[in-house]
């Protein structure tokens, strides 16, 4: 099995879509899991039910991990000029 270590957007998009396409282990920190379901509450408007629903289902689907080191890399999402 190979492990991997996925950013929020792509939490988000199994959730939406409703699961993985490939078999991987997936690992998940306290840290992603907690921005995933603030993502799925501020910009998709999830209510409280289905914001626990997805905890329960990342819980099934992934490895929960403590990192011992942080990066802080990315200080704020580019702004897209139109």
């Amino acid at each position: 099995m190979l492990p991997v270590t996925l950013d929020t957007s792509v939490y988000v998009g199994v959730l939406i879509s409703r699961g993985f396409s490939a078999r991987l282990r997936i690992d998940i920190s306290d840290a992603i899991l907690t921005e995933t379901i603030r993502v799925l509450r501020e910009k998709s408007e999830w209510d409280g039910y289905r914001l626990h629903d997805a905890m329960l289902k990342l819980a099934g689907l992934t490895n929960r991990v403590a990192p011992r080191q942080s990066l802080d890399v990315i200080k704020e999402a580019p702004r897209l000029r139109r």
